[in-house]
């Protein structure tokens, strides 16, 4: 009797064990959400990043943190309108399929895609140059590749079914983001 009262206190414990340490509702290995940060966080977390980076003095700072402001205004503008007109267009039935997309068509959107955004990494250069002295601005534009490099390294082990971690759909992936070139 009292070895049958053991071994249940044995079985208990283990029971108990493993299932504290698959965490709330098994999910373990999952990331709590993080809030999102507002326009006004964003720029002065980038703004610091860059004086760290940089060594920036107060009124390289503040031109900084109005740039990243300002900048990430724009974004946030630009975003809830596309979702807008995501919305409106999946409800009239007038979203773009990519998948029945020709080649061309498919080809033609990924060009202006990247026009666009060649547009922007020069509206960026240009205003951050305009802030930073020559040694600064040179030191970002290496950062600014090295942080590139990484990227398509990523991307390039992502589409290979790399293992750099979880966060992407099980495809493994990176441990963390890419701000959008705020180093």
């Amino acid at each position: 009797m009292k070895s049958l009262k053991l071994f249940m206190v044995a079985v208990l414990a283990m029971v108990a064990t493993s299932v504290s340490a698959q965490g709330p509702q098994g999910q373990q290995g999952q990331r709590p959400q993080r809030q999102r940060m507002t326009v006004e966080q964003r720029a002065k977390m980038q703004a610091d990043r860059m004086t760290k980076s940089l060594d920036l003095n107060e009124e390289q700072q503040k031109q900084m943190y109005e740039y990243y402001l300002a900048t990430n205004k724009k974004q946030q503008e630009e975003r809830e309108a596309r979702m807008k007109a995501m919305r409106e267009g999946q409800q009239q039935g007038q979203r773009p399929d990519f998948r029945n997309m020709s080649e061309e068509d498919r080809a033609a959107y990924m060009k202006k895609m990247q026009e666009e955004r060649k547009a922007q990494q020069a509206a960026e250069d240009a205003a951050i140059k305009k802030i930073l002295n020559e040694k600064q601005y040179k030191k970002w534009q290496m950062q600014k590749k090295a942080q590139e490099q990484r990227m398509r390294q990523m991307m390039q082990e992502r589409q290979q079914g790399g293992q750099g971690g979880p966060g992407f759909g099980g495809q493994g992936g990176p441990q963390g983001g890419f701000g959008g070139g705020d180093f």
